[in-house]
């Protein structure tokens, strides 16, 4: 155990103060960092279900995720700029359009099998460009930018993998979902609660109650969201790479495998805090 976390480590402080310090600096870092995610995640997510998509042309396959990735940033570019307060809401609109955008491309494809295609392209967006787009009603509220909730998030869901991490290696017996996930266990579940409940109280202290007057209460809610949204995602993922039939999504992070391997439990969690966010304040 010691010597797979001593892998993990350094990588995974490295690249959390990257995104983190990104977070922090300003609205204009933080939009580069989600942005430069959205490219990384969704190259990689094309190159796990290359072997399952209808297209023998190459040229066509490239196309559709380009294409995805130019549909997943123009949408987070637009619900920037308009809870930035830098244009109306009018701008959304071009969203639904944006996506039936997908629908027309097929048009193109010579495919025998359209439906699988549109499947992975959408599946692809609501993956990782939805998430990405509902970050910022995290950091944007009342059109002034404070990524400090964002952050203190993202660092919960990683005390939810800390946790679950040990717990699991020092308790695990009772298995949490043996089919998709074998070595997730109950016990290493709820380890990862308290210790993101843990996390929750010390945001409080550390983090405060932000612009719009996030209380202890409100902390201890995104613990437990995070933690759920960090569990379903990991469980998501793992469904995906066993259909796929592979260990990792990819090899950009030492210890860690690839940026989706990362990014599962946030990407399932961003939606979840983002609608208590607006719901809440």
């Amino acid at each position: 155990m010691w010597q797979s976390l001593k892998k993990r480590i350094i990588p995974g402080l490295s690249f959390g103060a990257i995104i983190g310090g990104a977070i922090y600096f300003s609205e204009w870092s933080y939009a580069l960092i989600l942005i430069l995610s959205i490219i990384l995640c969704t190259n990689e997510f094309y190159k796990i279900v290359k072997s399952i998509r209808d297209e023998e042309n190459d040229v066509f396959i490239e196309f559709h995720k380009y294409f995805v990735i130019v549909l997943a940033i123009c949408s987070f570019i637009l619900s920037f700029m308009f809870l930035g307060g830098f244009l109306s809401s009018s701008v959304l609109s071009i969203i639904p359009l944006l996506f039936l955008a997908i629908l027309f491309i097929e048009l193109f494809s010579k495919s025998t099998k359209p439906f699988m295609n549109i499947g992975l392209n959408v599946t692809s967006l609501l993956y990782i460009g939805m998430p990405m787009f509902m970050a910022n009603y995290i950091v944007f509220l009342n059109q002034k930018y404070d990524g400090r909730l964002l952050l203190g998030a993202m660092l919960l869901v990683m005390l939810n993998d800390v946790g679950a991490y040990f717990m699991g290696n020092w308790f695990g017996k009772t298995p949490l979902f043996s089919r998709i996930s074998p070595k997730k266990t109950i016990e290493g579940t709820i380890g990862g609660y308290l210790v993101t409940l843990l996390g929750g109280y010390l945001a409080h202290i550390l983090i405060g109650e932000t612009q719009v007057g996030v209380t202890l209460i409100d902390w201890l809610v995104i613990a437990v969201l995070c933690s759920t949204g960090a569990i379903i995602g990991d469980l998501v993922e793992s469904l995906f790479k066993r259909s796929l039939q592979i260990k990792d999504s990819g090899s950009a992070i030492p210890g860690h495998g690839g940026f989706l391997d990362r990014f599962d439990a946030i990407l399932y969690s961003l939606p979840i805090i983002a609608v208590y966010v607006i719901l809440r304040f």
